[in-house]
């Protein structure tokens, strides 16, 4: 396969399996999503976090993270609070009830989405290939891998 075709063929299998393994939405617990265990993580493990400090931990946009914190608040699992020495510094916490869903996340439901099965299903030998071409992939836009 040249060049051109391996990049169609690159270019045509990507949307699927993005489609396909996309776990941001999915629920994994008691209507949590992926994301959402991950904004609760963040924050149990950092403390409180202004919206740009959470952005950065979750590499999304603002406008991203801004959406995912309010359907967060919306349940109920963080809350935002005001600094009090600059009042337009605006922290997001997690909740006890927060804390509380998080657990029902354990890890044993994180791990078994439908791409930890794919991958668990592949030979040794697909995985290692796989994750050296997408690191290969990568590194030819100037990105880090390591």
């Amino acid at each position: 396969m040249d060049e051109a075709e391996a990049a169609r063929e690159v270019a045509r299998l990507y949307p699927a399996v993005y489609r396909r393994f996309k776990a941001s939405r999915r629920p994994i617990a008691a209507g949590l999503t992926a994301r959402m265990h991950a904004v609760l993580g963040h924050l149990m493990d950092a403390g409180p976090l202004t919206l740009g400090e959470l952005t950065e931990h979750l590499q999304l946009s603002k406008a991203a993270t801004t959406e995912l914190v309010d359907r967060v608040e919306e349940r109920g699992l963080v809350a935002r609070i005001r600094d009090e020495r600059d009042r337009r510094r605006v922290f997001v916490w997690v909740t006890d009830e927060g804390r509380a869903a998080a657990a029902t996340a354990s890890p044993r439901v994180l791990a078994d989405d439908l791409l930890a099965r794919a991958v668990r299903d592949m030979t040794p030998e697909e995985r290692e290939g796989l994750i050296t071409g997408l690191r290969a992939l990568l590194r030819q836009e100037g990105h880090d891998v390591r």
